[in-house]
């Protein structure tokens, strides 16, 4: 297999060394934090806490895992000593998948919100190996844990190929995550081989490996998650980051070179159909934002990596039969003849990507959560919290990211604090290119307008108690995003976020919520009133509507009238329209419509106050206080 990751390139710093330090001790235990499930050890004897009172038991659970262990040390003699994992457990509900059972993706899938409080997402997201790339970045930087980890990493994929035979358990019952698992095996892979100088990852291990990584690129291929009337999604991007992973490292042969070059045609036509000029992602969430920016971002810098192998003249030759989808040379969007090979609307895209992600980050270094959040990445590299705190809304491990692939000084402190995902990046691309900033920061937008309907309420959201503060103008700059549907106060003290329509231009109102004209407020890096974020999906339908709702919004109420209409689990039929009708630094209005509601918020900004003023047409309720609220996918917390 190909080799592309110069682990004399890495950086890693003191702080998230000692974290990953701190997260090895647990993940040699198999004691996991995923998806708000806090550390828990997965393995056949889990006995789950449950959710929401509702738990699970399964008297086969254990049965199944004794045999499992036969298994493994009938045929392993290394994983004597090896506790095996759980795969098939949602190690919150306790519900178990059974692989006896649910030994099909149609079986599995057919839970999905149709069992109370069960998650397939809690075995998908195990399934993803992100704890194995944080555990081989800890091997680069601490020599002690070194072989341990380079064990562990083969005692887990001997694990995983031996109980999960391709499309036969609720592991392969998600193209996406498949995906996923590959980029996180193939990464911890490549950098543990490079320090595996006791050769515990063998020609054995080698052709085990390769067999799962070269048959997941072909279930992947025959399942590519194409959306309806070409109209795609983060699923297709992440379906084209494992195929290019996967192609990439596979050894040459006429099909793989025909996979690596349709995910290269791909993922230039996915970037111009998904992201907007001005960087933003066209489903509506800031969290979304980040998991397709990183898909793109990962990918183009493993094909500039591949670019500089004995593998870029397959760019120019291959066999354009053999995968569906590939087309004439002469409709590429690439150039192997220029230095940015990929085109220039490309590489801007990608850089203000991150430009998007930091104008939302606020001085806390907190994401303004708009739309769903289901705490997805490609990679996680720095925990971003608080020693083994996952910090799921802090989006600077994105923004070093992508400075790894650009000459650009804008983001420098960031890099500072976060420099291992700028350094990888840079390790796998081996360039950078320069950055082109779209300008999204603006005067004024509109003309002044007067407002006049029945029904008003002034409400002073936010006062100086003591007038010898510096003004919260001061500094004060605005950013308007016209195609994602946001507009952006910020100055030293103040941070406001108005979200106009982030459903106007796109058909994919799936991850939007009803949140028009709904603002979140930060003064002096305390919250005044905020968005309540996502919390979860199909274990709980009722309550998923509940955290998209109106009424889980700062916006007004007018009885249970909903901006736009449910259409499922995943699904919001169009019926709002809104429109910002005009900002500048001491004021801020907009309109939005639905089902016979006018409602015009006004939002006024002087040196000490911020005042609200809401009018519409019918009477309605509005109230800027959090109850509740989710800070990542599975995490609730209540406000006193």
């Amino acid at each position: 297999m190909y080799t592309y990751i110069d682990i004399e390139k890495i950086v890693i710093s003191d702080s998230c060394r000692a974290k990953l330090e701190s997260l090895f001790k647990l993940y040699m235990q198999h004691k996991f934090n995923l998806l708000g499930s806090g550390f828990v050890k997965i393995d056949y004897s889990i006995c789950a806490k449950g959710l929401h009172g509702k738990r699970y038991k399964n008297n086969s659970m254990k049965k199944y895992g004794i045999a499992a262990v036969k298994i493994l040390r009938r045929k392993y003699k290394n994983l004597l000593d090896y506790e095996p994992i759980n795969w098939f457990v949602d190690y919150k509900s306790g519900f178990f998948f059974d692989p006896k059972k649910y030994n099909s993706v149609e079986k599995c899938t057919a839970v999905i919100s149709c069992k109370l409080a069960v998650d397939i997402k809690s075995p998908w997201e195990l399934g993803r190996f992100y704890h194995l790339v944080q555990m081989a970045m800890l091997a680069i930087a601490n020599e002690e844990y070194r072989t341990a980890i380079i064990k562990e990493f083969k005692n887990e994929a001997l694990d995983f190929i031996e109980m999960n035979p391709i499309g036969k358990t609720v592991q392969w019952s998600a193209v996406m995550d498949s995906s996923i698992r590959i980029v996180n095996l193939l990464v911890a892979y490549d950098i543990l081989k490079q320090l595996d100088d006791e050769c515990y990852l063998d020609h054995d291990f080698g052709l085990r490996f390769e067999k799962l990584i070269k048959s997941s690129l072909e279930y992947i291929i025959n399942r590519l998650e194409k959306g309806k009337g070409g109209i795609d999604s983060n699923h297709y991007l992440s379906n084209l980051v494992g195929v290019i992973f996967a192609s990439a490292y596979l050894e040459i042969d006429e099909w793989t070179n025909a996979c690596l070059v349709f995910g290269t045609q791909e993922i230039i036509d996915q970037v111009w159909k998904q992201f907007y000029r001005e960087g933003s992602h066209f489903e509506g969430s800031t969290s979304y934002h980040r998991l397709s920016g990183e898909f793109v971002l990962y990918s183009t810098a493993l094909i500039y990596g591949v670019l500089q192998s004995d593998r870029k003249r397959i760019y120019t030759s291959y066999k354009r039969t053999i995968v569906k989808g590939l087309r004439n040379l002469a409709l590429q969007k690439y150039n192997t003849e220029t230095e940015n090979f990929f085109p220039e609307w490309y590489l801007k895209r990608i850089y203000n990507m991150a430009v998007f992600t930091s104008v939302l980050l606020k001085n806390n270094n907190e994401i303004v959560q708009i739309g769903d959040n289901d705490s997805g990445r490609l990679l996680k590299l720095t925990p971003m919290g608080k020693w083994k705190e996952d910090k799921v809304i802090d989006h600077r491990d994105f923004i070093s990211a992508v400075t790894g692939l650009f000459n650009h000084h804008e983001f420098e402190s960031v890099v500072k604090e976060t420099p291992l995902e700028a350094s990888l990046v840079h390790s796998l691309a081996n360039k950078k290119f320069e950055a082109y900033r779209s300008s999204t920061c603006v005067l004024q937008v509109g003309f002044p307008t007067e407002v006049d309907y029945p029904y008003k309420k002034e409400t002073i959201l936010y006062v100086d108690q003591d007038k010898q503060f510096e003004s919260l103008l001061d500094g004060l700059r605005l950013y308007y995003y016209s195609a994602f549907g946001i507009l952006v106060a910020k100055s030293r003290r103040l941070f406001i976020c108005i979200v106009i329509d982030t459903a106007e231009n796109t058909k994919i109102l799936g991850h939007t919520h009803n949140d028009k004209l709904s603002i979140e407020v930060l003064v002096d890096g305390t919250y005044i009133t905020r968005d309540p974020g996502g919390y979860i999906y199909t274990a709980f339908p009722d309550i998923r509507d509940k955290f998209r709702s109106v009424k889980a919004h700062n916006v007004i109420h007018v009885g249970d009238y909903e901006q736009n209409v449910f259409w499922g689990t995943f699904g919001m039929k169009r019926n709002a329209a809104a429109q910002l009708l005009f900002a500048d630094k001491n004021k801020m209005i907009g309109k939005v419509t639905y089902g016979g509601v006018e409602h015009v918020r006004e939002i006024t900004l002087s040196t000490h106050r911020i005042l609200v003023t809401d009018y519409a047409n019918v009477p309605f309720k509005v109230s800027f206080r959090n109850k509740i609220y989710s800070t990542g996918y599975g995490q609730i917390h209540r406000c006193l």
